[in-house]
């Protein structure tokens, strides 16, 4: 019997086992997303679900390590329970055995799906980006473009600050009123109009990657890039190509985030020099291909890429939120951070973290998620009280963020195995994340 009819008998295998005990499968046949999650929801840990899967499949630590493209020694200390999963092992095991990546994150009910009301927003959000060439044929007017511009700046504003229930309340009538005004106006009209809908749809997009909607992040990724290409600003095409780079870290195809995010560089590098705001686009396109770099494991280049975004920042001079997007000296740091998390180095990650107190004037998200880098180096430190403090905080900051965020629930559930003492805090916190104590 050959390799791939092995392989292809365990996949059958294992969808049989999971029928049989009343579980939908993550291929395209599946049942329900409700399903799905319930799936998810029942396994605890990721060490044990990846154990689980692995011996489903009949396969060894050292076989699983080959087909997913990570090294032994991390699925062996994965499932020992002595080190957290990384987004990197969860979509390389995902690819090999065929199974939804939230499969081995672990993300619960909840937190996939979020609060009822962003879930109730979900399919009119869908409607509104499935009609992006062919608005409804409607009698009302749209507001004047600087009204939509003021409607477009507060749902930014919703997305910065993590308040996930305001934004999938107003996007879906907005993106639909864009959607009419951008093709109905003229001139220079219409160029304003689509560069407001590039940005609606990036709000759409941060809805959906948070609440695990991965599909639909996708497709509003691809109308972020269509609306920027009739924005008529360069500056928003780059823009498109730093949300993208979302896209390539979630499916592990880092070598082509990063050719793409290069490419996409190289046509604003000559106005960065001199363009404050240029530079800020360049900058975060260095620093999002310097997280591509760092889960491909590749440290040298990861570094590189923080080291021209540091020249960057220091373009720009302060900390600013050009073209929604967060650039400066703050948000290098930040990055810094994710860097040497992603790379699993925590004695870097904690020494470029130092004493260091992000502003109040960072966006409550980018705080959250340094928070949560944070607090995994701890961990990986054995620093149980400092990683706890850090979600804490997180959660003070942006509860909604780190609700949903997949690192977050898997920190805290890790931390509760670790503590030899349960304190009432972390009991609390890994209740309010839902996982099962």
């Amino acid at each position: 019997m050959g390799y791939h009819t092995v392989v292809r008998t365990r996949r059958i295998a294992f969808r049989v086992h999971l029928k049989r005990y009343g579980v939908a499968t993550f291929g395209p046949r599946a049942a329900t997303t409700l399903e799905r999650r319930q799936f998810v929801q029942s396994m605890e840990g990721m060490g044990e679900r990846l154990r689980t899967l692995r011996k489903l499949h009949d396969l060894t630590q050292r076989e699983l390590a080959g087909l997913a493209g990570v090294s032994l020694s991390l699925i062996s200390k994965v499932e020992a329970g002595q080190r957290p999963g990384t987004w990197d092992l969860a979509i390389g095991v995902a690819r090999a055995l065929h199974v939804d990546a939230v499969a081995l994150l672990g993300q619960s009910a909840e937190i996939s799906g979020g609060d009822g009301r962003i879930a109730a927003a979900l399919p009119g959000l869908r409607r509104s980006m499935a009609m992006y060439d062919f608005p409804p044929d409607s009698p009302d007017v749209p507001r004047p473009i600087a009204a939509l511009a003021d409607a477009v700046e507060l749902a930014a504003a919703h997305r910065a600050a993590a308040r996930y229930v305001q934004l999938g309340e107003a996007l879906p009538s907005l993106i639909v009123e864009l959607t009419q005004a951008a093709h109905g106006a003229t001139s220079a009209d219409q160029e304003r109009a689509f560069w407001l809908l590039a940005v609606a749809y990036r709000c759409a997009d941060a809805l959906a990657f948070k609440v695990g909607e991965m599909d639909l992040s996708t497709t509003a990724i691809d109308r972020i890039r269509w609306a920027a290409e009739r924005s008529g600003d360069p500056l928003m095409v780059g823009t498109a190509a730093y949300v993208r780079g979302q896209t390539y870290l979630v499916t592990g195809a880092f070598d082509s985030g990063l050719r793409a995010l290069t490419a996409a560089s190289a046509g604003i590098e000559r106005q960065a020099a001199a363009n404050p705001r240029a530079a800020a686009v360049y900058g975060a396109l260095h620093m999002r291909a310097a997280v591509l770099a760092a889960r491909g494991h590749k440290a040298d280049e990861a570094w590189s890429h923080i080291e021209i975004a540091k020249a960057m920042s220091a373009v720009v001079g302060d900390d600013v939120e050009w073209y929604y997007t967060s650039f400066g000296p703050s948000n290098v740091r930040i990055h810094e951070v994710a860097v040497a998390v992603e790379l699993g180095d925590e004695r870097e990650a904690l020494a470029r973290a130092g004493d260091w107190i992000p502003s109040n004037a960072i966006p409550a998200e980018r705080i959250s998620h340094h928070l949560i880098d944070l607090a995994r180096a701890q961990l990986w430190a054995a620093d149980y009280p400092g990683a706890l403090d850090s979600l804490l905080q997180a959660r003070r900051v942006a509860p909604q963020h780190t609700r949903n965020h997949p690192m977050a629930v898997e920190t805290a559930r890790t931390l509760l195995h670790r503590e030899q003492r349960r304190t009432d805090t972390a009991v609390g916190l890994a209740t309010w994340l839902g996982i099962k104590i």
